[in-house]
C-alpha cells in the first residue's frame, strides 16, 4: 500500500533575507510599531552611528522607542528610494526618505546592516543615519503664496490652484489662502489628483486655512 506523507514545513528563516529587510524599511516608515516589534529578537543588539555620535540600545522595546522616536513628529514620510540584499550572511537596507516635519520638510538616509536568528528574526542592527537635512526648496525664498480670498473648489478655487501651481517652480511650495472651510478637504485631495505634495494644512487665529502644496510635476 503506498502511503503519502507531505512534506515537513519549511523552517522560518527559508524566507528570503532581503524579504525581511523589505519588510523592516516598511515597519519603519509606517510607523507601525507592532510589526517592527515583531520582526525583531527579544535580545537585540542595536548600534548607531548618528551624527551626534556613536550609541547604542540593548532589547527589542528600546530599538522599537528609538526608531519611532526619530519620526514621531512627522506628518508625512515619503519612501524616495529603498533596498534590500543579502550581503555575506548579513542583510543590508538602504532607504532614503522625505519627511515632513512642523519645521518643513527634511531628507534623511539610513544604510543598516541586520543579522537574523534561524526564525527570521532580527537580533542585531548596525545603523548610519544621516540626520534630517532640510530641503532647500522649503525654505521662505522658494515659497509662493496666493490668497484666494473667500473661494472654494465648487466656484473657482480649483481653476486658481491650478493657474497659481502651474505657474511655480517644481519643488517650490504654494501657500494658499482661504475663508472657505470646505477647502480644507477639497483642496488638499485636488493637489493630490494633480501629483502634487501636501505639505500642512493650518488654521490660523482670524479663521482662515493655509493649504501648502509643493509642486511635483
Amino acid at each position: 500500500m503506498l502511503t503519502l506523507r507531505a512534506p515537513d514545513p519549511a523552517p522560518a528563516s527559508s524566507t528570503p533575507s532581503r524579504d525581511v529587510g523589505a519588510a523592516f524599511v516598511t515597519a519603519v516608515t509606517t510607523r507601525d510599531i507592532d510589526s517592527l516589534r515583531s520582526l525583531l529578537a527579544d535580545e537585540l543588539r542595536f548600534r548607531m552611528l548618528l551624527p551626534s555620535g556613536p550609541t547604542a540600545d540593548s532589547g527589542a522595546g528600546a530599538a522599537v522607542d528609538r526608531i519611532t522616536s526619530w519620526f514621531a513628529d512627522a506628518d508625512e514620510i515619503e519612501v524616495l528610494a529603498s533596498t534590500s540584499a543579502e550581503v555575506g550572511g548579513r542583510v543590508a537596507v538602504t532607504y532614503r526618505l522625505r519627511v515632513h516635519r512642523p519645521g518643513g520638510g527634511h531628507l534623511i538616509e539610513q544604510h543598516v546592516m541586520l543579522d537574523l536568528a534561524d526564525d527570521g528574526r532580527i537580533t542585531s542592527i548596525d545603523l548610519l543615519c544621516s540626520g534630517f537635512r532640510r530641503i532647500a526648496s522649503e525654505e521662505s525664498g522658494q515659497a509662493h503664496e496666493y490668497d484666494a480670498g473667500d473661494l472654494g473648489c465648487a466656484d473657482g478655487l480649483a481653476g486658481a490652484f491650478r493657474d497659481n501651481i502651474g505657474s511655480i517652480p517644481v519643488g517650490h511650495v504654494l501657500v494658499v489662502s482661504t475663508s472657505d472651510p470646505a477647502a480644507k478637504e477639497d483642496l488638499p485631495s485636488l493637489a493630490r489628483l494633480m501629483g502634487h505634495a501636501v505639505r500642512s494644512i493650518e488654521a490660523t487665529p482670524d479663521g482662515r486655512l493655509l493649504v501648502s502644496v509643493e509642486r511635483r510635476r
